[in-house]
């Protein structure tokens, strides 16, 4: 019975354990349900490492020295490792926003009270006490409201951050990710864009004024409020003090150093890189996107001296023909980079717009080397001494002229590539057909789509037209011997964590022979020496080029100069942007302004370096040639008479010098057929076969005392001639010779060259008659 007894009130004891432990359940679930309802824990974020380690990351760019030349992004931020800093830097900031950051374990239990108490006496949320890892989790996964809920879950997040990583990491993700103003996403931005140092160089002052920045980058950021950011520096400095972080030496020497604003960050915009960036995004199928936020560094072909020389010189208004003169220019390197290139200049530089590669203009006489002399050369056998004819000519419906209606008969190739005229280069290209000229210039990078395909191309005559990227690099095949390649910017492209995800590899594709390429670049020698191009000469260099015009009734609405050495090839373009913006001067023309420029460019670039002439190749020689005869449509050897203002030194690819001597210049030669019959009355006839026009024949007879006179003189004929002598006596005996003579060629003494006798001829008259 009491073992019964003890057995039900054991029983009994239990089931009210049971019930007070199932009450404290149905309590703790209905509290759990209750906080899940007041904290929406539904609605709380996972920690996700990726946001932080994966922030948007600047796009910084370099030039071919490895200079950093730009930065961008989505948002301007550079990462660096903790290990770069120095130690007065992480203590700035661990004094001003988290001095226990090394002992706590993501909530600091301290300023959590006191800033409670805080908020109670202020009656709302006044003070924060978030930890360096509350502020980064608030930054990476959370918005900035100041709610309960929204405190909680930053704390929860911020535990589980410091259980994945370490002090020092969390140190590193903070002082990187964290925003400076300005525009400056973390610390190394931001020491380049406020003081033009790097992070690991800023001193213990610089460090405490960024640390200050970040209470209220509207208010302490030292470009817009100097005396305020000061201030806040200052304190921080005495925190850092008080902290043990800086002794009173050290205290004292930072707070007296002067701060001094000044950015070293580069540009994020101009028109080379905006290129590279294009450029980058087609070589590894990143979108632009990507490329400005997932911290990748492009290494470019940019040549920043020369790209300096070429922005003071678009800048510089004395260069320039009028208010309204927009202009583009591109320098290629001798593998066919981009060293420079300025999209455009004045108010409309910055706009987004790069005229370089971006416009098509009117090209003019440009586009003559590319679309008609150097297909000519290379596949139609033509030489720089081949005749041209240079007068009005009609070709079907198309009748072109001479920009200034003057003409100058028969001319070598050299002389219409130099003085750039039109009937002549109409003349080739319908010579060597529209088609063929066409697909060889598209080779060399021009574009010809939706173009009108007829002989006014030869003159610039587009459709739509070219642009000045295009010019460069068609041109730098003459520079670099025969070879093409497309231009380019990219180098090298690494990923934000230093792998290479792009490397280039030199690649040229040979459109032009080595031989030919070289003639046709003197001739475009001639264009600086005595053509177009003079202005150029003043340089002193070696340099080859070419200069184009388009005109409209109004003016000049396209003016083009293109000119390179062994090293670069430049092409400026210069105009307005439309129609409705003008035209510049009459006088604005591809020879005047924008071979100035290019002058003056490539003074800058051999301002402390030797310019290498072309190298002839061996496939090249010099001959003499004799050019009397232009007007027959031919060109001659030289013989040893040629006069000297007959005589011009021109370059052939061997065995196509000619090597027939004019016969004009022929030394005089006596007829080998003399002879004699008796005519009627008895007269003496003499007789004989000219063989060249050129020469006078003369008969001279002696007299039986030895006097020696002439009697005839042929000039200008060939073939059989003949002469009756009736001023002979009867039985009179008479010596008869004949000579030749040259009209122009004077022996030692300037008497006309004559030749060696013919054979004589004894002849003895009848007596009757």
């Amino acid at each position: 019975m009491k073992k019964w007894l003890f057995i039900k009130r054991r029983s009994k004891a239990s089931t009210i354990l049971k019930l007070v432990f199932g009450a404290l359940l149905l309590a703790l679930s209905a509290g759990l349900i209750a906080a899940s309802v007041i904290f929406r824990f539904d609605e709380w974020h996972d920690f996700e490492p990726s946001l932080i380690v994966n922030c948007p990351k600047a796009l910084r760019v370099y030039d071919s020295d490895g200079n950093e030349v730009s930065v961008t992004g989505t948002e301007k931020r550079i990462w660096v490792s903790l290990d770069e800093l120095q130690k007065h830097t992480v203590d700035a900031f661990v004094a001003a926003e988290d001095t226990r950051f090394y002992t706590h374990s993501g909530i600091d239990v301290y300023r959590i009270f006191g800033a409670a108490w805080a908020d109670i006496k202020a009656g709302g949320y006044v003070q924060g006490a978030s930890t360096i890892s509350q502020q980064l989790i608030k930054l990476s996964h959370l918005s900035s409201e100041k709610t309960l809920d929204r405190k909680l879950e930053e704390a929860v997040l911020a535990t589980q951050l410091e259980q994945a990583f370490s002090k020092d990491e969390i140190m590193e993700m903070y002082l990187n990710y964290i925003y400076f103003g300005g525009g400056f996403y973390g610390i190394e931005t931001a020491s380049l864009g406020y003081f033009g140092v790097h992070a690991g160089e800023l001193t213990a002052a610089q460090s405490a004024q960024l640390a200050g920045i970040l209470k209220s980058p509207s208010a302490y950021a030292p470009h817009l409020d100097p005396e305020a950011s000061l201030s806040r520096r200052n304190n921080i400095l005495r925190l850092m003090h008080e902290q043990g972080f800086l002794d009173e030496d050290e205290y004292e020497a930072a707070k007296a150093e002067e701060s001094v604003i000044t950015s070293a960050l580069p540009s994020e915009w101009n028109a080379l890189t905006e290129t590279a960036i294009e450029e980058a995004a087609r070589l590894t199928g990143k979108t632009r996107e990507e490329l400005l936020s997932g911290g990748y560094s492009i290494f470019t072909t940019m040549d920043s001296r020369i790209s300096s020389t070429c922005e003071e010189l678009m800048v510089n208004d004395a260069f320039f023909p009028s208010d309204n003169a927009q202009a583009a220019l591109v320098v290629l390197d001798n593998e066919g980079g981009i060293s420079a290139m300025i999209g455009g200049r004045g108010e409309y530089a910055a706009n987004g717009l790069n005229r370089a590669a971006e416009t098509e203009r009117q090209p003019g006489s440009l586009i003559k080397p590319i679309l008609v002399y150097a297909p000519a050369l290379e596949k139609f056998g033509f030489t720089a001494a081949t005749v041209l004819k240079d007068e009005p000519e009609t070709f079907g419906d198309y009748s072109p002229r001479n920009s200034d209606d003057k003409y100058y008969g028969s001319v070598t190739l050299r002389t219409a590539v130099a003085k750039s005229l039109n009937i002549p280069a109409v003349e080739v290209l319908n010579e060597i057909g529209v088609y063929e000229a066409v697909s060889f210039a598209s080779r060399m990078g021009v574009s010809f789509d939706g173009e009108q395909l007829g002989l006014p191309l030869a003159l610039g005559g587009f459709t739509y037209g070219v642009s000045p990227l295009e010019m460069a690099g068609a041109y730098s095949v003459f520079a670099r011997e025969g070879l093409y390649t497309e231009p380019y910017t990219v180098l090298k492209i690494l990923d934000s964590s230093g792998k290479a995800v792009y490397e280039r590899h030199s690649s040229a594709e040979r459109v032009m022979s080595m031989e030919n390429a070289f003639i046709l670049t003197s001739m475009l020698q001639s264009v600086v020496s005595e053509g177009t191009g003079r202005r150029l000469s003043d340089t002193g260099l070696p340099l080859a080029a070419k200069t184009g015009t388009a005109v409209d009734e109004n003016g000049v609405r396209d003016a083009w100069c293109a000119a390179y050495t062994s090293d670069y090839t430049a092409v400026i373009w210069m105009g307005t942007d439309s129609a409705e913006l003008g035209s510049l001067p009459e006088t604005a023309v591809g020879g005047n302004n924008t071979a100035i420029i290019l002058g003056e460019l490539f003074k800058g670039i051999y301002s402390e370096s030797v310019c290498a002439d072309f190298p002839v190749p061996e496939g090249v020689i010099s001959d003499f040639i004799d050019v009397s005869d232009t007007d027959g449509g031919y060109v001659y050897a030289c013989s040893s008479f040629t006069p000297d203002d007959c005589v011009i030194k021109e370059y052939f690819i061997k065995g196509t010098a000619p090597e027939t001597i004019n016969p004009y210049w022929n030394v005089p030669t006596a007829p080998d057929d003399i002879g004699w019959s008796i005519g009627e009355g008895g007269t003496p006839v003499i007789s004989f076969t000219a063989e060249n026009a050129v020469f006078t024949y003369k008969i001279l007879r002696s007299e039986m005392d030895g006097e020696e006179k002439q009697i005839c003189a042929f000039s200008g004929k060939t073939g059989y001639l003949s002469f009756t002598d009736e001023d002979v006596l009867p039985g009179g005996t008479y010596v008869y010779r004949i000579v030749a003579l040259h009209p122009e060629l004077k022996d030692g003494n300037g008497n006309p060259l004559e030749s060696e006798s013919s054979r004589k001829l004894r002849v003895v008259v009848p007596f009757y008659y």
